[in-house]
């Protein structure tokens, strides 16, 4: 099955709350996969959480965009700031007809992000230990059991691995 695409409004749920309405001219697989992946420009949505995404496809361009915003000051989903206001419509539009989006991909989406998550916990879990270990260094230069150049030295030395690793994340990320 191929990924609507047109014009086109998504609306994104987690349980039975809608949290946030969208709408896209790409294939709305493609716009999906850059909530989930927190690319630039797309509101970062947690895969765990999503239960349901629904979408409806319009013939315009401004009739979309008249109905996200009549949407978002509808239903006021928590993650669409923008466009929202504070009172209450006074007109209301036709219904539109959403259907159920459903893609092959997302147990693969899952697994990728998955992957993800465990590399950042680890690298958090290393952080962690290496701060442990030079409050451990102080204490000991502290308590007299190390000098104060051995623990400027570890320190020094610490301090240029996790210089060493950041620009290798850095490059890694680009």
């Amino acid at each position: 099955m191929s990924s609507p695409q047109g014009f086109i409004l998504y609306k994104i749920y987690y349980g039975s709350t809608l949290i946030y309405l969208g709408r896209t001219k790409q294939p709305l697989q493609n716009r999906i996969r850059g909530h989930l992946f927190k690319k630039p420009m797309h509101r970062s949505i947690d895969i765990n959480l999503v239960t349901k995404i629904e979408y409806a496809k319009f013939k315009s361009e401004a009739d979309m965009n008249l109905y996200e915003i009549y949407f978002i000051n509808l239903w006021k989903p928590p993650l669409n700031i923008d466009d929202k206001c504070t009172d209450n419509l006074t007109v209301f539009l036709p219904d539109v007809a959403w259907q159920l989006f459903e893609t092959h991909l997302w147990d693969k989406w899952q697994m990728e992000l998955q992957g993800r998550d465990d590399a950042y916990q680890m690298r958090d879990n290393e952080r962690t230990a290496k701060e442990e270990l030079l409050r451990v260094m102080r204490r000991k230069w502290h308590d007299g059991e190390i000098s104060e150049e051995a623990y400027y030295a570890f320190k020094e030395a610490a301090n240029k691995t996790r210089k060493e690793e950041h620009e290798s994340s850095c490059k890694i990320s680009r």
